[in-house]
């Protein structure tokens, strides 16, 4: 590949051509759509968007991450990149903010191709910097890339980190919004992208939960390509229309209305949003997987309960991890990961469900090995128990599997305990009563006393 530097405000990072020989018969064939797209080139390729690369086995083999919060993605296999324009790095998916009214969004203009006009009036996020590709790809050391950018003058700022798992169709992204301004600030974010399902502009949606996303079957039946965008963090909306549309409704600056148009065959994109407030000094972190498969395997879920929602220091507790599978064919989980909340410990035995066996322990980290069963349509429950932190408080937990290829949605932090017991302290600035013991009392009993007889002695 030929490549070259890109210079923006904080430094400068590698800029690599896209492949646009393997993609010439691609962009020949989609001229018209492109033409009818509006699709405009506005800039020679060395004056585009400056990204990261991140080059592996697969099977996403390419993923390209623009400093402006972009991206585009290629699988195994497949003809043409999965995200329009086709032929362009990074394209039309990305992170949107809407701030006081203004929306902040990638420079899509500057991309070489874009067909997302229908957002309307936009200001570019400030590229600050870029770090180049780390890690080795494996689970405990991911490939990542972060991007940071800036948020206008709102004081705002965007540390976005893209990781990705070789064996995995689907990369992770994690939206870290810091507010150095003096006062806390409400937002609106989107993640959103325009589909191109494996070398076709057109195709169905799907939903799952609050997951969305395009398919080549209506709602993925039967299981079919999907390009899909599943929330880690709860709490959000989402919406799946044409890509004009998912554009249109970015512009109005609203939340998305979680409405699908599932059974039509349409040049579709997807979306999810947020509505998050951001206190002063504070940062704020919403996370998606975005999944890419070509045999049309959506995301296994996991969900996670506390027995009982509070208990007294060091009591007794337990918890029950739940994964479901929405697809139509089983799925096999080689492990089920739990990371305990400081303080909390594992109960020897305790373990029930998919396997009585006790996981193996490292730190807070359990892990339960496999093999475990997801029937289609069916879940994977597992139950254990575990004695509380010492010290009072509400404490989170978290939980996941490993599934192979087939994407797991982990839960997050969940399941709140809250730990308590013990009075309650008094309140500020009361000085508390003081109080005599045994000896003290008796004694002024007595001065009591002898002070009444000297009293009716004066009064005789």
């Amino acid at each position: 590949m030929i490549g070259h530097s890109a210079s923006y405000a904080g430094g400068a990072v590698r800029h690599v051509w896209a492949p646009l020989f393997a993609f010439a018969a691609v962009a020949l064939s989609t001229g018209a759509i492109a033409a009818e797209k509006g699709v405009v080139n506005p800039l020679p390729v060395e004056l585009q968007t400056a990204f990261q690369t991140i080059d592996s086995a697969g099977p996403l083999n390419q993923i390209f991450l623009g400093v402006d919060v972009s991206a585009q993605i290629a699988h195994t296999g497949d003809a043409s990149y999965n995200v329009y324009p086709p032929g362009t790095t990074p394209a039309d998916y990305g992170t949107f903010l809407v701030v006081g009214g203004t929306l902040y969004a990638p420079d899509m203009e500057n991309h070489g191709g874009t067909a997302s006009g229908s957002i309307g009036v936009n200001t570019p996020f400030t590229p600050i910097s870029q770090s180049g590709v780390g890690g080795s790809g494996t689970s405990a050391d991911p490939f990542t890339v972060t991007t940071v950018v800036g948020v206008g003058a709102t004081g705002l700022t965007i540390t976005q980190t893209d990781s990705y798992v070789v064996g995995q169709e689907s990369y992770r992204t994690d939206v870290a919004i810091t507010n150095g301004s003096g006062g806390a600030i409400a937002a609106l974010l989107y993640r959103a992208m325009d589909c191109y399902l494996g070398g076709s502009d057109s195709g169905y949606g799907l939903v799952n939960g609050t997951a969305v996303g395009c398919s080549a079957t209506p709602n993925n039946s039967p299981p079919d390509r999907i390009e899909q965008l599943v929330p880690l963090t709860g709490g959000n909306n989402y919406y799946q229309a044409g890509y004009d549309e998912v554009w249109t409704a970015i512009g109005t600056h609203a939340p998305f209305n979680n409405t699908c148009r599932c059974t039509e065959q349409i040049d579709n994109g997807a979306g999810i949003s947020w509505n998050i407030d951001i206190p002063a000094g504070g940062t704020v972190t919403r996370s998606n997987l975005t999944v890419f498969s070509p045999l049309g395997a959506q995301a296994l879920f996991v969900t996670k309960t506390a027995d009982a929602p509070s208990v007294d220091a060091g009591g007794a507790d337990g918890y029950t991890i739940v994964v479901t599978n929405p697809n139509s064919t089983p799925a096999t989980l080689n492990s089920i990961i739990d990371t305990l909340p400081s303080g909390f410990t594992y109960t020897a035995g305790s373990s029930s469900g998919a396997t009585t066996a006790d996981p193996t322990i490292a730190a807070q980290v359990l892990t339960w090995a496999g093999p475990f069963n997801a029937p289609a349509g069916g879940t994977v429950s597992l139950h254990f128990a575990v004695t509380a932190a010492s010290i009072n408080g509400t404490y989170f937990n978290q939980a996941t599997a490993d599934a192979g290829a087939t994407t797991v949605a982990g839960t997050g932090q969940t399941a709140p305990i809250t730990v308590g017991g013990g009075p309650p302290p008094p309140p500020p600035n009361v000085i508390p009563a003081p109080t005599l013991g045994t000896g003290m009392l008796a004694a002024l009993i007595l001065m009591l006393l002898a002070c009444g007889v000297v009293v009716m002695r004066r009064v005789r």
